[in-house]
């Protein structure tokens, strides 16, 4: 057990988390959780940093339900935030991506608790039927890695591309994907080189591709969502924010059509997400010309009406998050424990301007 979750620990038997919890302090502000997938097999042990159990994912659920919070529509949620109303507790849930796992595994738990959440829908993958090349890639050479084949030859390399350690694993993937990329191999030619690693690795990718491992749900699927526990926003069309305008424009346009047309919606999407958590000060303005104005992070904290709405805060729940880490954040007490701040970019690149408080996110500004 950490320092950390001696202390949590320690406050827990206090009473010092109800105390919070239940304080005027806590019903000002609003907990935003995040969830990137829910393991159909065995994701978790692939990424525990990415994916969770369902039976986790119940846990946490029935940890809120026993806690008396509430969990808000995140679209109300941030409304009420800045008005002022929020509910005692108040709690929004979030899902990146929009991938199988989450119609097959966190659906059937929403609807068991009735909780009503938020999915971040990248659209290119929905409508092209190939696995998501980055993180296909990345699982199938962990899920062949006590092969000692060498895939070097597939690239024409003499060189060694081995994937029976974690350094070796690494420097193998990010040599794949710049062969792809100096290729500009489109989604087919991609999927076709993953499938000859695996072959080449003995790793079944038949069967891989044929339980929807690591795809996004068809646009059949999204479809059918329920309206009333599933809110679908914008996370890009092509799962990445470009640094020129043209082009971030485009993937929130092309995401907000691709959208709109699967749901038969007309209505205009307010709410964002920035792929890998990764944003610049520039993006806010410009997310502003697409009629965005709510933007969610991956930075830890909890959010207050002084936070800035294109920088909400999220807890990205994990397999690695302990019970009692879950209980600190969502009780608001970790939130009031010093720690350093966290940036996916550098914040110089965050200006007063552009961000309204000064140079650096809001995420600890009381």
């Amino acid at each position: 057990m950490s320092l950390k979750e001696t202390v949590f620990g320690i406050a827990k038997k206090s009473g010092a988390f109800s105390f919070v919890r239940d304080s005027a302090w806590r019903k000002r502000r609003l907990m935003i959780l995040c969830y990137h997938g829910v393991s159909m097999d065995d994701e978790h042990e692939w990424s525990p940093t990415l994916y969770i159990t369902q039976e986790r994912l119940r846990q946490r659920l029935q940890a809120l339900k026993d806690g008396g919070y509430e969990i808000l529509p995140l679209v109300e949620a941030t409304n009420r935030l800045y008005a002022g109303t929020l509910p005692a507790r108040a709690v929004a849930l979030t899902f990146d991506d929009g991938a199988i796992d989450f119609e097959r595994r966190a659906l059937p738990v929403l609807r068991e608790f009735n909780a009503p959440a938020t999915l971040y829908l990248t659209t290119y993958y929905c409508l092209h039927r190939f696995p998501v090349f980055d993180t296909i890639l990345s699982y199938v050479l962990w899920k062949g890695r006590s092969s000692a084949a060498n895939l070097g030859p597939i690239i024409g390399e003499k060189e060694q591309r081995k994937v029976n350690t974690d350094a070796a694993r690494n420097t193998t993937r990010n040599r794949m994907r710049e062969y792809a990329a100096q290729k500009k191999m489109s989604a087919e030619e991609k999927d076709a080189l993953v499938e000859l690693i695996a072959k080449t690795l003995g790793v079944d990718y038949v069967a891989i591709k044929q339980r929807g491992t690591l795809q996004l749900m068809t646009p059949d699927t999204v479809r059918t969502l329920p309206r009333d526990l599933v809110d679908i926003q914008l996370h890009t069309h092509r799962h990445r924010t470009p640094l020129d305008h043209e082009l971030f424009v485009r993937e929130i346009r092309d995401n907000d059509e691709v959208i709109k047309d699967l749901v038969g919606d007309t209505r205009t999407l307010e709410h964002f997400c920035y792929p890998s958590g990764e944003y610049y000060g520039e993006f806010f303005k410009w997310l502003r010309e697409c009629n965005v104005h709510y933007a969610t992070t991956c930075v830890p904290d909890i959010a207050t009406s002084t936070t800035e709405p294109m920088l909400l805060p999220r807890l990205v729940d994990t397999m690695q998050q302990s019970a009692v880490n879950f209980e600190a954040w969502i009780s608001g007490f970790a939130s009031l424990m010093p720690r350093k701040r966290q940036f996916r970019v550098d914040p110089a690149r965050l200006t007063k301007a552009e961000v309204g408080v000064g140079t650096l996110p809001p995420a600890r500004k009381r």
